[in-house]
């Protein structure tokens, strides 16, 4: 991501605002798939369901389904994920399994 950015800003890193700009708009495709950031600041990024198969002998990862551009809010809408308080000891609230 950062070496993306400072091609994109031919090294100019001074002014800090554009640099910001420019790294939370950039999408990189790495090692791992497209990543790139949300409005939020955080990762988005392929994930990979794997199975491990024989092959040639070795056992390797093959991959059976990519779930594309998954944030931290997974399914959810972030306003409504937003809006529930931050995962606690308390929350969400256990269920009774007596009942």
């Amino acid at each position: 991501m950062l070496d993306a950015t400072l091609q994109k800003l031919k090294g100019n890193i001074e002014d800090k605002a554009a640099f910001m700009k420019t790294v939370r708009s950039i999408k990189v495709d790495t090692c791992r798939g497209p990543v790139q950031f949300d409005q939020y600041g955080n990762v988005v990024g392929n994930i990979y369901i794997r199975k491990v198969v024989r092959k040639l002998g070795r056992l390797v990862n093959e991959v059976i389904h990519t779930y594309p551009n998954v944030s931290q809010f997974w399914t959810y809408k972030p306003e409504a994920f937003l809006k529930n308080p931050v995962y606690s000891r308390d929350f969400p609230p256990a269920k009774n399994l007596e009942s």
